[in-house]
């Protein structure tokens, strides 16, 4: 088989076309960036010990479970993908805490519909 012709395919986000190591630079960057300004900042301490409890942990796999691996923003659309998989809470918890570790309030998203529900 010959793969001097073959090309990695490119990903879209917003109105840019990515390559893969470009994509992976970006996450990257886009992971950084939020852990420094949301779950490392000293004001938000309390998520940051949430996200990082054993119980949290435990409700995500079952959340994943619960929805088979699969980004359910993705799939009410008809489309499969189990890719970059992150467990959301539909209600935020600075809205309102106690729903935290409420099942009805997850869901698993791709990273791309996660960042298209918060705006990104």
């Amino acid at each position: 088989m010959n793969l001097s012709n073959f090309k990695v395919p490119k990903v879209r986000l917003g109105n840019r076309t990515y390559s893969q190591s470009e994509l992976q630079d970006y996450r990257k960057a886009n992971t950084q960036r939020y852990n420094q300004e949301v779950r490392h900042n000293r004001h938000n301490r309390e998520y940051t010990a949430f996200y990082n409890s054993t119980q949290w942990r435990k409700l995500r796999k079952q959340v994943l479970l619960r929805d088979n691996y699969l980004c359910q923003h993705c799939l009410s659309k008809g489309i499969v993908n189990d890719k970059d998989l992150i467990v959301h809470h539909k209600i935020e918890l600075k809205r309102d805490w106690s729903k935290r570790l409420d099942m009805d309030n997850l869901e698993a998203v791709c990273f791309s519909c996660h960042n298209k529900i918060h705006g990104g």
